[in-house]
C-alpha cells in the first residue's frame, strides 16, 4: 500500500452512494482538508484544488487535475452537481477516473445554497449561474500548466444539473459535446450550437424515470436539432454508478 495515500477521503468516497443530497460539515472539512494540491513524481503537482471564483452567496466549486498533467494537453470535463449538491462532492465522485482516463475535471457550485441552477432564455438573459460556470472555468484555463485538448471538452450534469450542460454547450464554442444524467433539459434555454450528446437514466430512478429521459432525448433530437444523441440505461436509482460514468468518459474520449 502506497503511504502516502490519502485513506481518509477515499474512505468518504465510499459512502456517497448519491449526488443529490446536501454535504454535511463533516464532509465539507474533509473535502477540505484535501483541498490543497499534492506534489506527484517527476516534480508536476495534481490534486483538488478550491475554486476561486465566489458567487454573490459566497459559494465556489472545485477542480481536479490529474498527476503529471502539464506534461501535455488533457480533455476537460465540466460538471454540475445536482439539488443539495456541492462542486467538491462532485469533483470528490470522479477524481479517481480523473486520475485514470487522464482529463481534468471542474465542478462550480450553483449560486444557489440549496444547489439548484439557473439558466437563462436566450438570446440575452445571462444568469448568475452561467457566469459563475464561465468564470470557473477560464480560472482553470489560466492556471499554470494547464493545457486543454480543444477537441474533447465535455460539460456533463447530474439531475437538475442537467440543464445546464446542453445550455452551455450549446453557446460555447469550448464545448464539444455534452452529458444530460439522470436529468431534464431546458429547450427554450438552448444556443445555436449543435454538439454532440449523450444521455442516461437509470431503471430504478424513480426521480428522473427511463420514459422521462427518453420524452427528454427525444425532444432534443426532434425539437432542438440535436441529431448526434446517443441514450443509455443503468441498473441504478437517482445516483451515478461506476459503470454509468466509465462508460461516460468511453463514449466521450473515443
Amino acid at each position: 500500500m502506497n503511504r502516502g495515500a490519502p485513506v481518509l477521503p477515499i474512505l468518504v468516497s465510499l459512502l456517497l452512494v448519491a449526488l443529490g443530497g446536501g454535504a454535511d460539515m463533516m464532509r465539507d472539512r474533509v473535502l477540505a482538508s484535501w483541498s490543497r494540491p499534492r506534489q506527484a513524481e517527476g516534480g508536476q503537482t495534481g490534486g483538488t484544488r478550491t475554486l476561486q471564483a465566489t458567487t454573490s452567496t459566497g459559494r465556489q466549486g472545485a477542480y481536479f487535475l490529474p498527476r503529471d498533467f502539464e506534461t501535455r494537453a488533457l480533455p476537460l470535463m465540466v460538471a454540475f452537481h445536482g439539488t443539495g449538491g456541492t462542486g467538491s462532492l462532485m469533483i470528490l465522485r470522479v477524481q479517481a477516473l480523473a486520475e485514470r482516463a487522464r482529463f481534468i475535471a471542474v465542478a462550480p457550485d450553483s449560486v444557489s445554497v440549496a444547489g439548484a441552477w439557473v439558466v437563462g432564455l436566450p438570446p440575452h438573459d445571462i444568469t448568475e449561474d452561467y457566469r459563475h460556470v464561465m468564470d470557473g472555468v477560464r480560472e482553470v484555463l489560466r492556471a499554470p500548466g494547464v493545457r486543454v485538448d480543444p477537441a474533447h471538452v465535455l460539460a456533463a450534469g447530474f439531475s437538475v444539473g442537467g440543464s445546464v450542460a446542453p445550455c452551455v454547450a450549446s453557446h460555447e464554442d469550448l464545448f464539444t459535446a455534452f452529458a444530460v444524467l439522470h436529468g431534464h433539459v431546458a429547450l427554450d434555454a438552448m444556443g445555436p450550437r449543435r454538439p454532440r450528446g449523450w444521455m442516461s437514466a437509470g431503471d430504478r430512478d424513480r426521480v428522473r424515470t427511463v420514459e422521462q429521459m427518453n420524452s427528454a432525448a427525444d425532444q432534443l433530437r426532434r425539437r432542438a436539432g440535436f441529431s448526434d444523441l446517443a441514450l443509455r440505461v443503468f441498473h441504478v436509482g437517482h445516483s451515478l454508478g461506476d459503470e454509468e460514468l466509465a462508460a461516460l468518459v468511453a463514449w466521450w474520449l473515443r
